[in-house]
């Protein structure tokens, strides 16, 4: 059974339902061990509703989960992260937000790209090609910082290609080159398994992606498994969808960490 999360989200990215406590609540009962929040990461001159709360939030949920740090101490170990898109006009206010603010970790999970002022999603950028080419560039980019302390699905990217090409295999190694080199851990998105493998219709590749894992088992690269909760009932229903990770990470023998080194 799997006893960690990481990848936890709350009502205030806009998107996800429940509160900090009752995510707290629900992963005690599944018996998590340890608890981290990751809500999208609130940034100081861009309001993006739906997507990530404002940034006048960012004190109450520090707040918030440093409270509930202490209330259930016994219980259960918590901390105190975000999600967040690397873009070059951040990269101090992450460094803000870890040694100033008391952000234990960020991972990195690149939805959209920051171009000038304008925010491009994924989906929208240029040809699939075009996207797979900046994704990939931005991924090495935001490694290199030293900022993030693991990838989250850094499979989603390939949503948008039907089977895994010369193309695609090339930059799937990209990337696993630069999580071993940097020894950043990749994850196993439990997400995609609630909003895109269990679509029978859906003809393009869905992460998690057995391909991705396949060829990264080739690299000294670590893993993770992330639940990227959004609503406190993910906790409830998650047995099938661990297993599903588990049977990945035992196929191809991947070299899974259960704990985050956040000292």
């Amino acid at each position: 059974m799997i006893d960690y999360c990481y990848h936890t989200h709350t009502y205030r990215c806009g998107h996800a339902i429940g509160k900090e406590e009752d995510y707290v609540i629900a992963a005690i009962e599944k018996g998590i061990k340890v608890l981290g929040f990751t809500d999208h990461v609130f940034l100081p001159d861009l309001e993006q509703n739906g997507m990530r709360g404002s940034f006048m939030e960012l004190d109450d949920y520090i707040y918030t989960i440093k409270g509930l740090q202490r209330k259930y101490a016994d219980k259960i170990e918590i901390h105190l992260g975000f999600e967040c898109e690397f873009g070059e006009q951040y990269e101090d206010y992450y460094h803000y937000l870890k040694e100033i603010k008391g952000i234990e970790y960020l991972i990195l999970g690149q939805h959209l790209f920051f171009e000038g002022e304008d925010l491009v999603w994924l989906s929208r950028y240029g040809t699939p090609e075009e996207m797979l080419d900046h994704y990939v560039e931005v991924l090495i980019a935001g490694m290199k910082t030293g900022l993030f302390t693991y990838i989250a699905h850094p499979d989603m990217c390939l949503r948008f290609f039907k089977k895994v090409t010369p193309f695609v295999e090339a930059h799937i190694r990209k990337i696993c080159e630069a999580a071993e080199y940097y020894e950043i851990p990749l994850e196993i998105n439990m997400g995609g398994m609630r909003n895109c493998r269990r679509d029978p219709t859906n003809e393009y590749l869905k992460y998690p992606c057995e391909d991705f894992f396949r060829i990264a088992s080739e690299y000294r690269c670590q893993f993770i498994i992330g639940l990227d909760a959004h609503d406190p009932a993910n906790f409830l229903n998650s047995d099938n969808d661990f297993a599903y990770a588990e049977d990945i990470i035992k196929r191809y023998h991947l070299r899974h960490i259960t704990r985050l080194n956040l000292k």
